[in-house]
């Protein structure tokens, strides 16, 4: 009988979580407030969690602050806040470059952050022998032979594995014949077994069901790491453009859609729960997903204040402060409502079974 998740469960679950919230936001808001104080604004608040204050201490004018709520964070300026506009060391007395700086700091250190934990990711990935089993599908052939993840295949009908694709060529090359398999297991003990590859419909081949790791050096998982946030970037836009133009199924509301933080909360408790290393994974991608959601032009966001900073460039002049924080008001309102309207659509769509992650 399937009790459903263990207390163990819930609680790596948990911990995932809100370690997935303060990765993401307490780096983002140090990076704010790193390059505020090198431009000469003052910082009022550093705070990691948002709601009452369980603890602080104040360094340098600066107040630094533990929140009860352990899902965002925030800096406060000087010069931000109605009343305090004109403070001699605010952000709305720094020259335009300094201003754009504070604000693109948050978004590049997202982008830092996702490469360091993607080359985390990748380095436990570094492995010599090509022959070795990453995942291995249920109920497929490979699987019933009693072949798991960290086995080695060694050879298939006496030919000794030298490169990953090898198996994929062997596979297909005679797919209705029995292979010979000698598959090392990870504690050095060896055995031999035969199956058949079976047709599998999503592949459209003769497949045995297994995946190898594949052949990655240190230098490589570096490498992969470092260019992960520029991939990552453009299969997030590539993503957003096939649920614009209707390619994936329901759109933007649709299983496969637009999805917030019950979805990504859900979605990292499912991934802690396969291992530690998927989480990093998915941490990541949430990164640069954060960054890029951070710089779209709208109010109350980073890429909003960037466009304000920009349009009083071209226009010589600054804008009217109180009109300006009531439209950041407004679009502050506006952005709670759409969460809460993604939010209720992820609780729905994760009730009927129908959520699929990311896109």
């Amino acid at each position: 009988m399937d009790l459903g998740p263990t207390l163990l469960h819930w609680l790596i679950g948990a911990v995932a979580i809100i370690g997935m919230f303060m990765l993401l936001v307490a780096p983002h808001e140090a990076g704010h407030m790193v390059v505020a104080k090198a431009v000469g604004v003052r910082v009022y608040e550093y705070a990691v969690g948002m709601g009452t204050k369980l603890w602080s201490f104040t360094r340098n004018t600066t107040m630094y602050a533990l929140r009860l709520i352990p899902f965002g964070g925030y800096v406060r300026l000087a010069g931000m806040d109605e009343g305090d506009f004109d403070a001699p060391d605010g952000f709305h007395t720094k020259p335009a470059l300094a201003r754009l700086s504070i604000l693109l700091a948050g978004p590049a250190v997202n982008f830092v952050i996702a490469a360091l934990l993607f080359t985390c990711y990748s380095l436990s990935l570094v492995n010599t022998d090509p022959g070795k089993v990453q995942i291995v599908y249920k109920g497929e052939p490979a699987y019933q032979a009693g072949i798991r993840p960290g086995d080695s295949i060694q050879t298939v009908d006496g030919q000794r594995i030298t490169y990953p694709d090898q198996i994929r060529q062997i596979e297909q090359k005679d797919p209705t014949k029995p292979l010979v398999l000698t598959i090392r297991r990870s504690n050095g003990s060896t055995y031999q077994t035969s199956l058949t590859p079976q047709w599998d419909k999503q592949d459209k081949a003769y497949l045995i069901g297994v995946v190898p790791l594949g052949v990655m050096t240190p230098v490589q998982a570096v490498s992969a790491g470092v260019r992960f946030p520029v991939v990552a970037t453009g299969a997030i836009f590539q993503g957003i453009g096939e649920l614009v133009t209707g390619q994936i199924k329901g759109g933007i509301l649709g299983p496969g859609g637009v999805t917030g933080a019950v979805g990504i909360g859900y979605l990292t408790y499912t991934t802690a729960n396969e291992g530690f290393f998927q989480w990093l994974q998915l941490a990541a991608l949430l990164s640069v997903a954060l960054a890029i959601g951070n710089l779209l032009p709208l109010p109350a966001l980073d890429g909003g204040r960037i466009v304000v900073v920009l349009a009083e460039v071209l226009r010589g002049r600054p804008f009217d402060r109180e009109r300006e924080m009531a439209i950041q008001r407004a679009g502050l309102m506006a952005l709670l409502a759409l969460m809460v309207f993604i939010a209720a659509l992820d609780v729905q769509r994760i009730a009927t079974g129908e959520f699929s992650g990311l896109k």
